[in-house]
């Protein structure tokens, strides 16, 4: 079963603030240990189409900090949502 943006988004969440699995700065390499069952170049079209090279930095759940380096907005609030 594919994971969906949404899932995927708060499981990257969780890896960095909570379980400290994922360190920032984060590749798309990075987030295949965290985010199964996608194809391989859907983890770059992941974090590219979600980030502030394509949003407005309030819009962008990623800031590119390099070519296929990313890091989490700074001041982002952790909450779960059903």
């Amino acid at each position: 079963m594919k994971i969906s943006a949404k899932n995927a988004y708060e499981l990257i969440l969780t890896a960095v603030h909570v379980d400290g699995t994922l360190i920032e700065p984060f590749t798309a390499k990075d987030i295949r240990r965290i985010i199964s069952g996608w194809r391989y170049t859907e983890y770059f079209g992941f974090l590219a189409y979600n980030s502030d090279y394509n949003n407005s930095v309030e819009d962008a759940l990623f800031i590119r900090v390099g070519r296929g380096i990313y890091r989490l907005p700074t001041g982002l609030a952790f909450t779960k949502t059903d």
